[in-house]
């Protein structure tokens, strides 16, 4: 649950060096030390990812900067 707004679902998963970090639609983020880097891995298959020069660009194009804070989609 997101400590933010209480969002419960509908985040990123990001994967940085080891880590793996959650990003809600309110641009809260914290660490999820319980996905491993291989656990990210092993859930993610897409051959025609797109890959951002910066995160903030990709939170950007993906709408968790912020812009969608308390929207969920169905």
């Amino acid at each position: 649950m997101c400590t933010a707004c209480n969002a419960r679902r509908d985040w990123l998963l990001i994967n940085h060096g080891r880590n793996v970090w959650i990003v809600c639609r309110c641009s809260n983020q914290w660490l999820e030390p319980e996905i491993s880097r291989a656990d990210f891995d092993a859930l993610i298959d897409i051959p025609d990812g797109i890959t951002y020069p910066t995160i903030e660009q990709g939170l950007a194009a993906l709408g968790f900067d912020g812009a969608f804070t308390g929207t969920y989609l169905d």
